[in-house]
């Protein structure tokens, strides 16, 4: 118990410190069933839980170069029966940084997810899910900040991915312990990105960020273990992060004037680790106050995607029904 302890402490505290590199999370990590927070009492057993839920949750990040995202994510779960639901989240994002600013509607996340095993002690959910394409990750600056002519900005200022991509995962949870095992795999890749440090010649900080024309992001596996921590009405549940990028992406570079080639991506694969705190306090038999924080512990070399985060905090309102 007194490790646990320190490793919650260690996740509240840490994001203040951390290098600002990474958690990179395209989607998965807090897909359906692998992102709640379990309704533990202190017998822990869970409670008689209703079949549908509704969330909104207020996100702020701090990203490449202190860029800060805001994100609103409203979502939804409906329980086709008892151990089978649906999910659908849609975040609006918010991006401001030294390059400027962008904001839209980001990636949406579709899933399923089935209990295979539901009893008061233990609990196996399967989940099978989509995250969908909301735009190709071009969006430019408007010349009216330190540039004078619009250009593609960097993936750090993009809502999209510019992908639509796969996601399957496990959730198992004996009494107080979760533990979930996930992959993301790339279906369709749609990134028509443009940001090249050429473009920017003329810009010193618009030369800063890791260059992404054309980006093919790798597939990613992601696991988690958490152990919950029961007081009265609140469920605290430190834990860990570890997303593994399979393989390093790929990029378009520029040959002369009128030819490219695609090139590997050197130090675009391998492990990220993050410590994560879950709160989440229940206001009445419907209601629950939530809340997460995240940082990051080990990070990729060169992040491409524009997902690096050195803070996430969550705050959100869930309403069972």
């Amino acid at each position: 118990m007194r490790y646990l302890l320190l490793l919650l402490i260690g996740a509240a505290v840490s994001p203040f410190h951390a290098i600002a590199q990474g958690c990179s999370d395209a989607g998965v990590c807090t897909a359906g069933p692998i992102g709640e927070i379990p309704t533990v009492t202190d017998s822990t057993t869970t409670e008689d839980e209703h079949r549908h839920y509704a969330r909104m949750t207020f996100s702020y990040a701090i990203g490449e170069r202190s860029t800060t995202v805001l994100q609103v994510i409203p979502e939804i779960g409906f329980g086709i029966t008892d151990r089978w639901g649906v999910q659908l989240r849609v975040p609006y994002m918010t991006i401001d940084g030294d390059l400027g600013s962008n904001s839209g509607v980001g990636d949406p996340v579709l899933t399923s997810s089935f209990a295979f095993i539901k009893e008061d002690h233990k609990r196996l959910d399967g989940m099978v899910g989509v995250k969908l394409n909301s735009g190709n990750a071009n969006d430019n600056s408007d010349g009216s900040f330190i540039d004078q002519v619009p250009r593609s900005l960097p993936m750090p200022y993009q809502t999209s991915l510019g992908t639509t991509d796969l996601l399957l995962g496990v959730n198992y949870r004996y009494k107080r312990w979760t533990g979930a095992l996930a992959w993301q795999h790339v279906l369709v890749h749609e990134n028509k990105n443009g940001y090249l440090h050429l473009n920017w010649l003329d810009n010193a900080v618009g030369r800063t960020y890791f260059e992404s024309a054309g980006l093919e992001r790798a597939d990613d596996v992601v696991a988690r273990l958490l152990f919950a921590l029961p007081v009265g009405k609140l469920t605290i549940q430190p834990g860990m992060l570890v997303i593994m990028h399979l393989g390093e992406d790929t990029r378009e570079q520029p040959v002369d004037f009128f030819t490219s080639e695609r090139i590997a991506i050197e130090g675009s694969d391998g492990l990220t680790l993050n410590v994560t705190a879950d709160l989440r306090y229940k206001l009445s038999r419907a209601w629950w106050l939530e809340a997460s924080v995240g940082s990051p512990l080990v990070v990729r070399e060169v992040r491409p995607d524009g997902l690096t985060r050195a803070l996430v905090a969550n705050v959100g309102l869930r309403f069972a029904f």
